[in-house]
């Protein structure tokens, strides 16, 4: 990996979001987090949880998490604005900053692991 590629950031950006995610909703498949069936509203929960951690946590601009997931810039921003609203909820408040945590140490350590 180059660690000054923007590109290859940002896909790994998108990849410990993804795994932090996973670990928080083990009874989900990946497939289903990254394209949930809308019967399955968990997946689009997890989903949406990946997405707002690129946003909020790791300041990816909405567009560019669009091209990354493979949708809108708008649908990114109503997925930012109805995992906003679930951060008012203290038990998902601390589920939350545990998946942010989470993919934060995950990017660092492979980035080190880069160097």
């Amino acid at each position: 990996m180059n660690r000054y590629s923007e590109t290859e950031l940002h896909e790994l950006t998108y990849r410990v979001c993804l795994a932090s995610v996973k670990q928080s909703f083990p009874h989900i498949p990946l497939a289903s987090i990254i394209d949930p069936p809308h019967r399955e509203p968990d997946a689009v929960l997890a989903r949406q949880i990946a997405m707002h951690l690129m946003v909020g946590r790791f300041g990816l601009a909405k567009k560019r998490v669009g091209k990354l997931v493979g949708r809108e810039s708008g649908a990114i921003g109503r997925a930012v604005e109805t995992v906003d609203r679930r951060l008012d909820e203290p038990e998902f408040e601390a589920q939350y900053w545990i998946m942010a945590d989470r993919a934060v140490a995950m990017f660092d350590d492979k980035l080190r692991e880069a160097a």
